[in-house]
C-alpha cells in the first residue's frame, strides 16, 4: 500500500501552496520545478524558465502536437508551450485547487484556446488510446509507488512515434546504508513522495510497458544551484515554522515538516544518493 494516497499528494500541495509562492518565484514563474541553469542563465527565475525550454527541445515539440503534461502543478509547462510553441497542451493533476489555479493562469496568459486542465490520476486516465503525440512530466512521477503504471498508462496514451519526455530523480544503484537511507527518507517524506527509482529499475519497467529504449541524460551540474538555493532557504523556513508552530500547535503535517525536504535534498545530493535526468522514451 502506498504510504501516501491521491489526497495527501494534493493536501502536499495545497498546503504548501504558500511556501511556493513566498520562496520559489510561483506567482510569476507558475514553476514547481528546479531550475536549470546555463553558463549564462542570470537568476533563478530564468534557470525555471530554461527547464522547460531544455525539455521542449528534447522532445521535439512542434505547433502540431498534443502534449499532456502529467502532474501540471498551476499549468506552468502547459502555458509555456502553448505560448511559445503554439502546440495544444492538457495538464493533469490531482489537486482541484490547481485545476482550477491553472485555468485562470491560462486565462491570464490568453492561452485558454490552446490549453485544458483536468482532475486526473496519471496512472489512470480516462483518455482514449493514442490521444498524445507527447507526454510531459517534470517532478511528478516520484509520486507514483507503482511506476510501471504510469509507463503503462503513457504508452497506452501514445501515438505511434510519441515520445515521452522527463524530467526526474533518480537513487544510485546498489545499497544504502541506514544513514543514507534515513537522508533521503527525510526529503522524500517531507514531499509526500515515499521512494524514488533507480534508472535500471525504471528501464526495465519501460520495457515492459512496451517502450523499446529510453535514453538518460543526467543533468545534475543543471540543477546544483537551485539545490543550493533550496538548503540555505531552508533555515528561514524553519525558523519560521517552529515560530508558527507555537501559536498554531495544530499547525498541519506538510507545511510543519516542509522545510525538511529542502534541507535534507541537498546533503543527499552531495553525498550522491540521487541524482537528476532528463529521460526521453519513444513509442515505436
Amino acid at each position: 500500500m502506498n504510504k501516501y494516497s491521491n489526497k495527501d499528494i494534493a493536501d502536499y500541495y495545497d498546503q504548501t501552496e504558500v511556501h511556493y509562492k513566498s520562496a520559489w518565484d510561483l506567482d510569476e514563474s507558475l514553476a514547481l520545478h528546479y531550475g536549470y541553469w546555463r553558463e549564462n542563465t542570470k537568476n533563478f527565475r530564468e534557470s525555471l524558465r530554461h527547464m522547460n525550454e531544455e525539455l521542449a527541445a528534447l522532445g521535439e515539440i512542434t505547433p502540431k502536437d498534443k502534449v499532456m503534461d502529467a502532474g501540471c502543478g498551476v499549468g506552468g509547462s502547459c502555458i509555456f508551450l502553448a505560448k511559445t510553441i503554439g502546440c495544444h497542451a492538457t495538464g493533469i493533476t490531482l489537486s482541484h485547487k490547481q485545476v482550477e489555479s491553472a485555468k485562470n493562469n491560462a486565462a491570464e496568459n490568453e492561452v485558454s484556446n490552446l490549453t485544458q486542465f483536468d482532475y486526473n490520476d496519471f496512472t489512470n486516465t480516462n483518455y482514449a488510446d493514442n490521444s498524445f503525440d507527447v507526454i510531459w512530466t517534470l517532478e511528478a512521477i516520484c509520486h507514483a509507488k507503482d511506476k510501471g503504471a504510469f509507463l503503462r498508462e503513457a504508452f497506452r496514451l501514445l501515438r505511434p512515434g510519441g515520445r515521452l519526455v522527463m524530467g526526474e530523480y533518480y537513487k544510485k544503484e546498489g545499497t544504502f546504508t541506514a544513514k543514507e537511507d534515513q537522508i533521503l527518507k527525510k526529503w522524500l517524506n517531507a514531499w509526500a513522495i515515499e521512494d524514488i527509482s533507480k534508472v535500471s529499475e525504471f528501464t526495465q519497467q519501460a520495457k515492459e510497458a512496451g517502450f523499446s529504449s529510453c535514453d538518460f541524460t543526467n543533468i545534475t551540474d543543471k540543477i546544483m544551484n537551485s539545490a543550493r538555493r533550496m538548503y540555505y532557504g531552508s533555515f528561514y523556513l524553519g525558523f519560521i515554522s517552529s515560530l508558527y508552530r507555537i501559536y498554531n500547535p495544530k499547525v498541519r503535517h506538510f507545511p510543519d515538516n516542509h522545510y525538511k525536504a529542502t534541507r535534507y535534498q541537498f546533503p543527499a545530493l552531495k553525498k550522491g544518493l540521487w541524482d537528476y535526468y532528463f529521460v526521453k522514451c519513444v513509442k515505436e
